[in-house]
């Protein structure tokens, strides 16, 4: 077991794990399998970096990994100097809706954009000063002008113009740009109240037009039809901070095959065949965005992604995929189909988690080769039964026997591991 592991991290990654959560930290202790799929995400990483958009579609059954894919890539480019966030969409956040819900979802993304220097959200404040610093420092390093002389804050402001004009072009671009010189002005004249107008106005929680032209001069407000549009300024801006990109997670799509109304599905269905031609038509740069969406919430034709033809169309595989061809799969596809991983794969896996567990509780696990394959017997046992156990449950599973092993070592490992013989053989009599 790599002894990088705190038993800080152990903790968070069993106690996640055993409550059906993915972790947000130290996923890449434990991360087996899923090798092509992590390849193919990270060459959209290496086209984001150079400029490009990405969009990608996780798709499993429930409890196949999906989130813990997204979240590993997720830590990942935070590692690549990328901004990150992620947001669950929800009843209340969806890509859009008459209630403001496509709002709520920016919101949500603002809210948790993440940077390697502030990797548990909240991170917008401090890439705007990274910015500015940054700015700061080169007129004092290449220049030689020091904070106090009077053409210092004339050179910082001129570059600040050049970054924010040179954003005018995009759409809405002219507004966001002066919110950030309004920022920069509050930070210049120790305005901490101009800068938090600012904040709130890029975080969408101006609600009036009427209130924005008076605070910050603007005409414009962040809303539920346009907030697509800051996302990809929100990219572009990041870049000129000095970052790599910004990097979208979307988890839980299958909210939108849960709207009962149908207007209301293609309505949000729309939205998202919009971001999807915007992003591989170019208009977007430096962004990346994978969303995770069940197989039922994708292949339904009645409420699913596929009831919505046109995007059906874009996304749906070939006839050379649909058509089996041998169980080759072409990780270049818009959909990443995950397969459940497999008995070599999973053994895997419950030998890192018992490193783990030693790591946490002290002490060296009892279990050998011949209990690993006795556990993951019994657990795809189950799925041939008629039980559905996905990898999420057979983990829960493991981190329960694991728990019981360590809290009862006077018991014989080999008594906890066939419990359930006795309660089979019990429920027969």
């Amino acid at each position: 077991m790599d002894s990088g592991i705190t038993r800080a991290i152990a903790a968070t990654v069993l106690n996640s794990l055993k409550s059906g959560v993915v972790p947000r930290i130290g996923l890449e202790y434990i991360t087996v399998g899923r090798r092509n799929e992590i390849q193919a995400l990270l060459q959209d990483v290496s086209i984001i970096e150079q400029g490009g958009g990405a969009i990608r579609f996780i798709e499993g059954k429930y409890g196949s990994g999906k989130t813990f894919l997204m979240h590993a890539l997720r830590n990942h480019v935070m590692e690549r100097n990328f901004v990150v966030t992620d947001v669950e969409l929800s009843v209340d956040r969806r890509l859009v809706g008459n209630k403001g819900q496509g709002l709520a979802t920016y919101r949500e993304l603002i809210r948790n954009m993440a940077t390697h220097a502030c990797p548990d959200n909240g991170a917008l404040q401090l890439i705007l000063d990274k910015w500015i610093g940054t700015l700061e420092n080169e007129v004092v390093q290449y220049e030689g002008l020091v904070p106090g002389h009077e053409a210092f804050d004339v050179r910082v402001s001129q570059k600040i113009y050049k970054i924010t004009s040179s954003m005018e072009e995009r759409v809405n671009g002219f507004d966001f740009g002066k919110v950030l010189v309004s920022y920069y002005k509050g930070h210049r004249t120790g305005n901490v109240d101009l800068q938090k107008k600012a904040l709130r106005w890029l975080c969408g929680e101006y609600r009036t037009r009427t209130e924005a032209k008076t605070d910050l001069g603007v005409n414009l407000i962040i809303a539920d039809d346009n907030w697509y549009d800051f996302i990809k300024l929100f990219a572009d801006f990041v870049v000129k901070a000095g970052y790599a990109g910004l990097y979208v997670c979307m988890d839980e799509l299958a909210t939108l095959y849960e709207i009962p109304s149908r207007v209301g599905r293609e309505y949000n269905y729309n939205k998202l065949l919009s971001i999807y031609n915007d992003v591989l038509q170019g208009k977007a740069v430096h962004l990346g965005i994978i969303v995770s969406v069940t197989q039922k919430a994708m292949e339904d034709p009645t409420r699913g992604v596929f009831s919505f033809g046109p995007l059906r169309s874009r996304i749906e595989d070939t006839a050379y995929l649909s058509g089996g061809a041998d169980g080759l799969r072409d990780m270049a596809s818009p959909v990443i189909k995950l397969s459940a991983l497999n008995p070599g794969e999973m053994y895997v896996l419950l030998e890192k988690l018992a490193g783990m567990h030693g790591i946490l509780y002290g002490y060296s696990p009892k279990l050998e080769h011949d209990d690993y394959i006795y556990f993951l017997k019994k657990q795809y046992q189950k799925n041939a039964e008629g039980d559905e156990v996905t990898v999420r449950d057979m983990i829960k599973n493991y981190i329960t026997l694991l728990n019981l092993i360590q809290q009862n070592q006077e018991v014989p490992k080999e008594k906890i591991l066939r419990a359930d013989e006795k309660n089979v053989s019990h429920a027969g009599e």
